[in-house]
């Protein structure tokens, strides 16, 4: 062989090593860095991922972003809510959502701060003037939010719902979070982010749950180009059930928190089909079969009221609210424990050791709700009959 030949083979096989090492160099530089923010976030979704609610999700509709707000489809019971502006009649375009309770003598609002951020504020009237804006203590008491913003006061006058960013426990953006007013320390208890899958590192917000009509509304612009927003409607729940991932494969676990498809959470074919009927039913304005505007309550022998404003106390306007909340958590959750005992009388004897404690749970807590039913009518009936007595 050609010396020169030795020479040219012998330099080739050092060189190829090299240029293989240069590549996977070069390789290991391209891998994109995560921040440690990010990794944050990534593991606070895998948690979350463990926890997500099981929910049944009826309709999603796209729409702009402007005006979205008429696409939520509430009973009057529900309260008022309303873009700011539309609601002062001003045009500051700041955003700013503002939630009239139904009774119309409370409002809960968004207000910017001095320093740019935002809180939750309130004001409520004595039937002469509106009281001056009240910060809610506990909200954001300690600033660990930048913006808070799209409030809701559910039907007992005690849960809260309302949108925030730059929360610990937020994915990114908005996310939604529920809290519960202490009527005793005259505050609201430590907010808690309300999980997947209403939650996405994109914005979440303006969670309302319609009682009467017994439908849930979010908004978020996941999956959505610049100016548009997705509302979902579900079906509320009484009791909070996670998905068992051991169940599932990583790939519909993601698909359930990303809400990949609707149809994939129909699993009660029934239950979907009376929601989608109490829908078609609030969007044609019709009044649902148990619409508190349409009542018949019995106060004595020679009186029985029909609608809010027979009410001769104040009090009373909120304690039948109050009343028909109950009444509808009761129907929902004699529902539930119905579906639940027609699924033990064909499940493995694992699934109904826990069913039995899900039923025994229902029961339980369907007569506290009888009990609690019972002790409101009467203090309605009671303290209104008092009123009329001394006002003949």
């Amino acid at each position: 062989m050609n010396i020169r030949l030795i020479v040219v083979l012998y330099i080739m096989l050092l060189t190829i090593p090299a240029q293989g090492q240069r590549r996977h160099v070069q390789k290991a530089q391209r891998v994109k860095k995560i921040s440690p923010e990010e990794q944050e976030r990534l593991e606070k979704l895998e948690r979350m991922k463990s926890a997500m609610q099981k929910v049944m999700i009826i309709d999603s509709m796209v729409v702009d972003k402007d005006g979205f707000l008429k696409y939520y489809h509430l009973s009057p019971e529900t309260g008022t809510i309303k873009d700011g502006d539309d609601f002062t009649h001003e045009k500051r375009h700041d955003g700013y959502f503002v939630y009239l309770n139904e009774i119309g003598n409370k409002f809960f609002f968004s207000k910017q701060e001095t320093d740019s951020t935002s809180n939750l504020y309130y004001r409520e009237s004595d039937n002469v003037k509106w009281s001056e804006p009240i910060r809610l203590v506990g909200i954001n008491d300690e600033h660990q939010f930048r913006h808070v913003n799209y409030p809701y006061m559910m039907g007992d006058g005690t849960t809260f719902y309302f949108a925030a960013d730059g929360g610990k426990e937020g994915l990114g953006g908005y996310d939604i979070y529920m809290t519960t007013y202490d009527e005793e320390e005259n505050r609201f208890l430590r907010p808690v982010n309300i999980g997947l899958p209403f939650n996405s590192p994109a914005n979440d917000y303006l969670y309302v749950i319609d009682e009467y009509a017994n439908l849930g509304w979010f908004a978020t612009d996941r999956n959505q180009e610049d100016g548009k927003v997705c509302i979902y409607v579900f079906v509320p729940s009484e009791k909070r059930i996670t998905y068992n991932i051991e169940d599932y494969t990583p790939e519909e676990i993601n698909g359930y928190a990303q809400i990949s498809s609707i149809s994939d959470t129909w699993d009660d074919k029934e239950l979907l089909s009376q929601a989608l009927q109490r829908l078609e039913e609030v969007r044609k304005s019709q009044k649902p079969q148990d619409h508190s505007s349409d009542f018949s309550f019995i106060i004595n022998d020679d009186i029985t009221y029909r609608q809010l404003s027979d009410f001769k106390l104040r009090e009373n306007v909120i304690r039948y609210q109050q009343l028909s909340a109950l009444r509808n958590r009761q129907a929902n959750l004699n529902q539930s424990l119905e579906r639940t005992r027609d699924a033990y009388a064909t499940a493995s004897r694992k699934k109904r050791r826990a069913m039995m404690e899900d039923i025994l749970s229902d029961e339980q807590e369907v007569l506290m709700l009888h009990q609690e039913t019972h002790n409101l009518e009467k203090a309605i009936r009671n303290s209104e009959n008092t009123f009329l007595t001394k006002n003949k």
